[in-house]
């Protein structure tokens, strides 16, 4: 039986970190899982089940390895400094 679904969280017997599951092609049987440090590694189903992972809960700092400053900001407020009197004309070239 074949137990992993994507998004969901694994911990797998002798590895102190979960992998989560991002990928299952089912035509090549193969699954891609991602190590909690960021790490993307992809299996067969065989060495998938080998492992004998067992689902968990998400972790808390599931998105840790991902971490990034996000700059929210609306549409309207992207080109508020913009004149287009300020822009350098471009010069168009003619087809040979």
């Amino acid at each position: 039986m074949f137990n992993a679904e994507i998004g969901h969280w694994y911990r797998i017997t002798g590895m102190t970190d979960p992998v989560e599951i991002i990928t299952i092609d089912d035509q090549d049987d193969r699954i891609e899982l991602q190590h909690y440090d960021g790490l993307i590694e992809s299996l067969d189903f065989t060495d998938w089940q080998a492992l004998a992972p067992i689902e968990i809960e998400t972790p808390e700092e599931w998105s840790a390895p991902f971490d990034h400053e996000r700059f929210d900001v609306h549409p309207n407020e992207l080109f508020l400094d913009y004149n287009p009197r300020d822009a350098v004309p471009v010069k168009l070239l003619k087809s040979a």
